[in-house]
C-alpha cells in the first residue's frame, strides 16, 4: 500500500509541476490577445478578457469600467497605432494571477494623438475556468 502512495504522490507532484507552466502561457496568450485586440479595435475580444467587473486605472488617473472601455472602441473614441508589451512577469496564486510588465504605444483618444511609455499591473482571476482580467493599472514612464 506505501508504493501506491509514493506512485500516487509523484504523480501528483508531475501534474503540479506541468499545471504551472501552462496557466502561466495561458495568461501570456491573453495579454497578445489582448494587444492585438486593441490594434485592430476588436471590441468583442477585449470584452471576451475582461471580467464583468473590470476596471481600468490608466497612468492619468482616470477611472473605466469595461462598459466604457468596450464602448469607448465601439464608437471609434480610441484608436491604437500600436502596442508592444515587453518584460513580462506573471506569478500565479492558485485562481488569481498578477502580471507585470511594459507597454509602449501609441494611440488616439477623443481625437488627441497620446504616445505612451508605462508600466502595468493586470490582475485576473480564473472564473469558471476561463482567466479573465479584473484590474488594470498602469503609471506613466518619464
Amino acid at each position: 500500500m506505501s508504493t501506491m502512495k509514493l506512485i500516487l504522490c509523484v504523480l501528483a507532484a508531475a501534474v503540479l509541476c506541468v499545471a504551472q507552466p501552462s496557466e502561466e502561457a495561458a495568461i501570456r496568450t491573453l495579454e497578445q490577445q489582448w494587444d492585438t485586440a486593441t490594434l485592430k479595435g476588436d471590441a468583442d475580444a477585449l470584452a471576451k478578457i475582461f471580467a464583468d467587473g473590470y476596471i481600468e486605472t490608466g497612468s492619468d488617473g482616470t477611472v473605466r469600467t469595461k462598459a466604457e472601455v468596450i464602448g469607448a472602441m465601439k464608437a471609434g473614441k480610441i484608436k491604437y497605432d500600436s502596442a508592444k508589451t515587453e518584460d513580462l512577469k506573471v506569478m500565479l496564486y492558485g485562481d488569481a494571477a498578477v502580471v507585470g510588465g511594459k507597454w509602449t504605444g501609441a494611440y488616439t483618444i477623443n481625437g488627441k494623438a497620446v504616445r505612451l511609455q508605462e508600466r502595468y499591473t493586470n490582475f485576473y482571476v480564473k472564473q469558471a475556468g476561463r482567466w479573465r482580467c479584473v484590474a488594470s493599472h498602469g503609471s506613466s514612464l518619464k
